[in-house]
């Protein structure tokens, strides 16, 4: 069942399978907010208390203007004070780890693991040596992908973004996990993330400084099969934050959470502490 809980003049809604494991709080990637859907439903993880957070912009209900990654994380923190779910694992995939990293800037004692799934190749995160090819290729097609939103053509603006992402295998991999019905939901809610997430990605900030103080165990999840340029965030990250650890999804790539949700399952069960 997806209920929903607003915060100031937010929206944002969530499925929780209850019981009393170890909580674990899954944090959307962009372009739609059915990333985790698959991961929530596989059994391996039933030990947990598994809570799937649709984010602010996602939910159907249009979100206020101007949102930054700090107000994110402070609807992930009050939700899971709401659920009196602290501390919690967390996992996050792509642009949603930048809120995992806020989340335990700003709010430590709820989070008891801190578990990043291939981080958003943002300038603040990438290696200096990728800027130039991501600006090229990844850049661009944001760019191209804000124009069509420009136009008023979300379709178009969706499959821009995400071929740029994840590659044109995309839309199969998530009609397979998710069905035809969810794709065609995340390409009509898809405005926000050009008018709202990304001006927010692109004004977010990480320093070494601040990941020298992350307090929770970090694990940095990677896929095997996923472009250099994420392979190579991955390992600036782990030199930056202390006792990092880094995990590999054997054969996966950026879709991952769609295409191996069991594999990512198995990979939680193994590094977190005991459900």
């Amino acid at each position: 069942m997806i209920d929903f809980l607003r915060i100031d003049d937010a929206e944002i809604s969530y499925t929780d399978s209850g019981g009393d494991g170890a909580p674990l709080l899954l944090i959307h990637a962009a372009g739609s907010g059915d990333w985790f859907t698959p991961l929530a439903a596989t059994p391996e993880l039933y030990g947990y208390r598994v809570i799937r957070m649709v984010r602010a912009g996602y939910t159907g209900t249009p979100a206020p203007a101007g949102l930054t990654i700090g107000d994110h994380a402070g609807h992930a923190a009050a939700l899971l004070r709401h659920l009196d779910a602290a501390p919690a694992h967390v996992l996050a995939h792509s642009s949603g780890t930048t809120i995992a990293f806020q989340l335990a800037f700003d709010h430590p004692e709820l989070v008891r693991t801190l578990l990043l799934s291939e981080p958003p190749l943002l300038e603040a995160l990438a290696d200096p040596k990728d800027l130039d090819v991501i600006g090229a290729t990844l850049g661009a097609a944001i760019g191209a992908a804000m124009g069509a939103t420009a136009r008023g053509d979300l379709p178009a603006a969706f499959d821009l973004f995400m071929t740029g992402v994840c590659g044109p295998a995309y839309r199969q991999a998530m009609t397979e996990a998710l069905g035809a019905d969810l794709v065609s939901q995340a390409e009509d809610r898809c405005r926000y993330l050009f008018t709202d997430e990304i001006p927010a990605l692109g004004a977010w900030t990480f320093t070494p400084e601040a990941a020298a103080r992350l307090h929770p165990p970090v694990i940095l999840i990677q896929g095997s099969a996923s472009p250099p340029p994420f392979h190579r965030l991955i390992a600036r990250l782990a030199t930056l934050i202390p006792g990092a650890t880094t995990a590999t999804i054997a054969g996966g790539d950026h879709l991952y959470p769609f295409t191996a949700p069991k594999d990512l399952a198995k990979l939680i069960t193994n590094l977190c502490a005991t459900p």
